[in-house]
């Protein structure tokens, strides 16, 4: 069975780099097909209203830097050479390394991310054992409602609207940004506090926006594990509700692991939107700003972090799934 197992994982480690390799593909061929090209952010034309900031001697010294003056086919065999070394050149638009400006958006999304990622799968799988556990009444019903409605309402809407009522209207939490600029932090308390406080509106709007499929996930197999005959030897055993519920969760289990490695890449989605609404300084919003800016370093190496993290996610869900469930990997 070992044997199987491991099969079983190295078989899913190789459809990730394939996976991988068609993600560098998109990547890079996507933002070439797009109108505009990465200069003209900041060199100007003729008919707007942008200001000319660079020559015609600098301009052909950038195209041949970044070779966008090469074949298609040269340009992606240097892609490929840069992207195995995470070497990703400078930002057309910033002027920085890429990695660098990466590198310093990253632990916002990480910190939005991981946040919402356990606020939404602790309240998503309560909310659907309970719903499971009453199907049929009141709280069920209304959930059933709730949840749907919840999921196709855009995170972009939601998160306007949370602004407009919780920042605005009842001043309760800052509205965009990460930190209060400028602020004068009495320590390292005042600085958490202030982070926290930036943090709670997009957090609690990108996980709105994603529990809804771990709730009704769960209700479902939960609601299947339920009808059970475990389920009926165990209350006829006499044991209390609490016992039961966590045995039911605890074969409920590979579902929900599965279903929040999935919710990774639709987070990753919804962050972009989030992000870009309250203005929070992580990649979702560098990734707004590459691709208004044609900046195609920057929009190359930005998708290449986040898919490498989305598919490690992915990867890891597969190797606990197959040692959580036994039958994973086997004929």
């Amino acid at each position: 069975m070992d044997g199987k197992r491991w099969g079983h994982i190295i078989s899913r480690g190789l459809e990730y780099v394939l996976t991988f390799f068609l993600i560098l593909a998109i990547n890079f061929f996507l933002p070439r097909v797009m109108p505009g090209g990465p200069l003209l952010s900041i060199l100007g034309s003729q008919s707007s209203d942008l200001p000319v900031v660079i020559d015609e001697e600098t301009k052909y010294k950038l195209m041949d830097y970044y070779h966008l003056n090469d074949p298609l086919h040269v340009q992606f065999i240097h892609y490929l050479m840069d992207a195995a070394h995470l070497d990703f050149g400078y930002s057309i638009f910033y002027n920085v390394p890429v990695v660098d400006i990466i590198l310093g958006r990253l632990p916002w999304t990480f910190l939005l991310m991981g946040t919402a990622l356990v606020v939404s799968t602790f309240f998503g799988i309560w909310l659907g054992l309970e719903s499971a556990w009453n199907r049929g009444n009141k709280l069920d019903n209304l959930l059933l409602v709730i949840m749907p409605t919840l999921r196709s309402v855009p995170a972009f809407f939601l998160g306007a609207l949370m602004i407009f009522l919780l920042g605005y209207k009842m001043g309760l939490f800052p509205v965009s940004g990460a930190v209060t600029p400028y602020m004068d932090y009495g320590g390292i308390a005042d600085r958490i506090k202030d982070i926290l406080s930036h943090l709670i509106l997009p957090m609690f709007c990108l996980a709105a926006f994603e529990m809804p499929g771990t709730y009704l996930l769960v209700r479902n197999v939960c609601v299947q594990q339920l009808e059970r005959p475990y389920v009926l030897m165990a209350t006829a055993r006499g044991l209390k509700d609490r016992s039961i519920k966590k045995h039911v969760l605890i074969n409920s289990i590979v579902p929900a692991v599965n279903q929040i490695a999935a919710m990774l890449g639709f987070m990753v989605a919804g962050a972009v939107f989030v992000e870009t609404v309250f203005a929070y300084p992580g990649m979702g919003m560098l990734v707004y700003n590459s691709f208004i800016e044609r900046d195609y370093p920057l929009l190359q190496g930005a998708f290449i972090f986040m898919s490498l993290c989305v598919l490690a996610c992915n990867y890891a869900a597969d190797i606990i799934c197959s040692y959580i469930d036994g039958r994973t990997g086997q004929e």
